[in-house]
C-alpha cells in the first residue's frame, strides 16, 4: 500500500507554510490610542485605548503591528523604530502636533534648534503613517524647527493620505533661515540614508522645502500629492521637492505651486537666486512625469557643480505660468519628452556659472509644445564665456509657438541646435537667413534648417530655397489658350494695320 504520507507531502509542505504565514498575521496586534485614553497595558483593547502615541509605540512589536490612532490633538515628539503602521481616523481630524520643547537630534543636519523633527524615523525598519497630519510650527525664532518628519539610519517609510503643515518658525513664521522642511529622507550632512514614499499627501506653509531626499543610498517615490509655497513670496528661497547629492526618486503627478522667492537677493537674472518647484542639485538618476509645475519661480532647476553621468527624465509634464522660466539646467543633462512649457520669461534655459565643470544640457527628445514665453522659448546663458564649457539646448520634433523669440542666442553663449522642429508656419522662423519665414522667430546664432512644415508627421523639408520656390509658384501665369489667343489677335492687328496701308497707298 503506497503510504499516504509520501503523497501528501507537497500538501504538507503548503499547509506549513500557509500556517507559518496565518500565525506571522495573527502575532500582528493592533493598538488603539485615544485622547481620552490611558498610558498602561498593551493597548490592545479598543475599549480602553491607550492616550499618546508614544506609548503605544513602546508597546508595538518590533515588526507587523498596527497603531489606530482616533480622532484628535496628540502633542507630542515620536521617534519610530520598529516596522509598525500608525493609521490615523483621517488627515482632518487627527494630530500629531509639535510640543512644546523638541529634542535635538545629531543625526538631523542643521545646528541647534534645526537639529529637530516631529517625527523621526531610524533603523533597518520598514514604517509607515496613513491619514494623519504632522503639524508645526516651531515656539521660538530663526532654527526652531528642523522637519515635520525626518527618515534615516537606513530607515524605510511611507507616508500617505495625510497632511503636514506649518513645519517652520513661530516668530517671524516665514525668516531667511534655512530650517522648515516638512518630510526628509536622508542628509549626506549627517550620513544618513533614508528611503520610502510620500503619496497623495497635501504639504504647505513649510518655511523651507516642501520634501527633501538627500545622500548617495537615499531614494524616494513622489506622487500624487500637492505641495504649496506661499504668496505673497517670503524672503526665503523655497522648494517644493528636492533631490540631492547622490540622492534618486521618481516624481509623478504631483502638482507644486507657489514656489517663490521674495528676497533682495533673488531676482530674474540667471545668475541671482530664486524658489523651484524641483529642485535638482547633484542627484542621482531621476525621474519627473506627468506633474503640474507653476506659478513658482521656475519650474525646474538642474545645477551640477561637479561632473554627473546621472540621467534625469522629464517627461509629458505641464509646466506653466512660472515667473522667471520653465525648465533651467546649470550643468548636468536633462532629457525632455512631451512636456507642455508655457509662459513665464524663459521656457526652456541651459546654462553654466563661472567655476563649473560641467555645462548644462538640454534634450529636446520631441514631443514638446513651448509657448508664450515672454522673452525666448529657448535660450542659453553662459556667466564665464572665457572657459571651454559651454551650454547646449538641441533637439528635433518640438514645437515653438507665440513666444516673444522662440530661439536666443544672441550674443553667442553656447549651441542652440533646434533642427525637425516647428515654428508655427511652413515658411519656418522668422530669421534673416530665412527672409520668407513667418514663424516663431530664431535668432543669429541659432540651427534652425531643415524645419518641420507642419506639426503632424512633423515632415523636416523646410528651407529658405523650398520658401523661394514656393513664392516662385505662387505668383499668378497665363494659360496656354490665353497666350494662343493673344497671338491671335495680335496677328489679326498686324494683318489689319498691312491692308490699311495698302489702301492708303492706293488712294494716293
Amino acid at each position: 500500500m503506497r503510504s499516504l504520507l509520501g503523497l501528501a507531502s507537497p500538501l504538507k509542505f503548503a499547509f506549513a507554510f500557509f500556517l507559518a504565514m496565518h500565525m506571522q498575521t495573527a502575532f500582528a496586534a493592533q493598538l488603539y490610542v485615544a485622547p481620552a485614553g490611558a498610558n498602561a497595558g498593551n493597548c490592545q483593547v479598543l475599549a480602553t485605548p491607550c492616550q499618546t502615541v508614544a506609548y503605544a509605540l513602546t508597546q508595538a512589536a518590533a515588526s507587523g503591528d498596527t497603531i489606530n490612532i482616533a480622532a484628535g490633538i496628540y502633542e507630542e515628539e515620536l521617534t519610530i523604530t520598529k516596522s509598525v503602521s500608525l493609521v490615523g481616523a483621517g488627515a482632518a481630524s487627527t494630530i500629531i502636533k509639535a510640543p512644546g520643547a523638541l529634542t535635538v537630534n545629531a543625526a538631523i543636519p542643521g545646528s541647534g534648534g534645526q537639529q529637530t523633527a516631529i517625527v523621526f524615523v531610524t533603523g533597518a525598519v520598514n514604517a509607515s503613517m496613513q491619514a494623519l497630519h504632522v503639524q508645526g510650527p516651531g515656539t521660538t525664532a530663526c532654527g526652531s524647527l528642523g522637519y515635520g518628519i525626518f527618515v534615516g539610519g537606513g530607515a524605510n517609510f511611507s507616508y500617505s493620505n495625510g497632511r503636514i503643515t506649518l513645519t517652520r518658525d513661530v516668530a517671524p513664521p516665514l525668516s531667511s533661515c534655512q530650517n522648515g522642511t516638512g518630510i526628509r529622507f536622508g542628509a549626506a550632512a549627517t550620513s544618513q540614508v533614508g528611503t520610502g514614499s510620500v503619496q497623495n499627501n497635501t504639504i504647505e506653509t513649510f518655511q523651507k522645502n516642501g520634501v527633501t531626499v538627500d545622500h548617495l543610498g537615499s531614494n524616494a517615490t513622489i506622487s500624487g500629492n500637492t505641495i504649496i509655497g506661499e504668496v505673497p513670496p517670503p524672503s526665503i528661497a523655497q522648494n517644493g521637492i528636492q533631490v540631492s547629492r547622490g540622492a534618486t526618486a521618481v516624481i509623478s503627478n504631483n502638482t507644486v505651486r507657489n514656489e517663490q522667492c521674495g528676497a533682495a537677493s533673488c531676482g530674474p537674472n540667471f545668475n541671482q537666486e530664486s524658489a523651484t518647484a524641483i529642485l535638482l542639485f547633484n542627484p542621482g538618476s531621476t525621474t519627473i512625469s506627468g506633474n503640474t509645475l507653476t506659478a513658482s519661480d521656475y519650474g525646474i532647476i538642474l545645477s551640477n557643480d561637479a561632473a554627473s553621468t546621472a540621467i534625469v527624465t522629464v517627461n509629458n509634464n505641464t509646466i506653466s505660468s512660472n515667473r522667471y522660466g520653465g525648465v533651467f539646467a546649470i550643468g548636468g543633462t536633462l532629457n525632455l519628452t512631451g512636456n507642455t512649457i508655457t509662459g513665464g520669461n524663459y521656457g526652456v534655459i541651459a546654462g553654466n556659472y563661472a567655476g563649473d565643470v560641467q555645462a548644462g544640457i538640454i534634450n529636446l527628445l520631441g514631443g514638446n509644445v513651448v509657448s508664450n514665453a515672454a522673452i525666448a522659448g529657448v535660450t542659453v546663458y553662459d556667466e564665464d564665456l572665457a572657459d571651454a564649457i559651454a551650454p547646449t539646448v538641441q533637439g528635433s520634433n518640438n514645437q515653438f509657438v507665440n513666444n516673444a523669440v522662440g530661439a536666443s542666442n544672441i550674443p553667442p553663449q553656447g549651441t542652440v541646435n533646434l533642427t525637425c522642429n516647428w515654428w508655427g508656419t511652413a515658411q519656418g522662423p522668422i530669421n534673416s537667413a530665412n527672409p520668407l519665414g513667418t514663424g516663431n522667430p530664431a535668432t543669429a546664432n541659432t540651427v534652425f534648417t531643415n524645419w518641420a512644415t507642419n506639426n503632424t508627421s512633423f515632415a523636416c523639408n523646410g528651407n529658405p530655397q523650398l520658401n523661394d520656390l514656393q513664392a516662385l509658384r505662387s505668383v499668378p501665369t497665363t494659360r496656354a489658350w490665353h497666350l494662343a489667343a493673344l497671338l491671335m489677335l495680335i496677328l489679326t492687328a498686324a494683318a489689319a494695320a498691312t491692308r490699311s496701308r495698302a489702301l492708303v497707298r492706293r488712294i494716293r
